[in-house]
């Protein structure tokens, strides 16, 4: 019985350390935790793209840190009358 798990440790070890030596690594110059960030067009904050709120206004994909910032822009972007 004691043979039997030695024999499961060794190949648990082999198992990971073949894991470790072939891994994917990250490119050079990449973090994997880094986020893009967007400007808001109104407010001019820097915000995490997945965050942000997206609205096209005039055929162009803008971005937001808030639905006050998208709606000031667009009232701007309206031409007065």
């Amino acid at each position: 019985m004691t043979r039997l798990a030695l024999i499961a440790l060794v190949i648990l070890i082999f198992y990971f350390l073949f894991r470790w030596a072939f891994a994917p690594s990250p490119k050079r110059g990449e973090n994997p935790d880094a986020t893009e960030m967007v400007k808001d067009p109104n407010c001019r904050m820097y915000v995490p793209k997945p965050e942000a709120i997206c609205k096209t206004i005039e055929g162009n994909e803008h971005f937001f840190c808030s639905e006050k910032c998208a709606d000031e822009y667009r009232n701007k972007q309206q031409p007065a009358s």
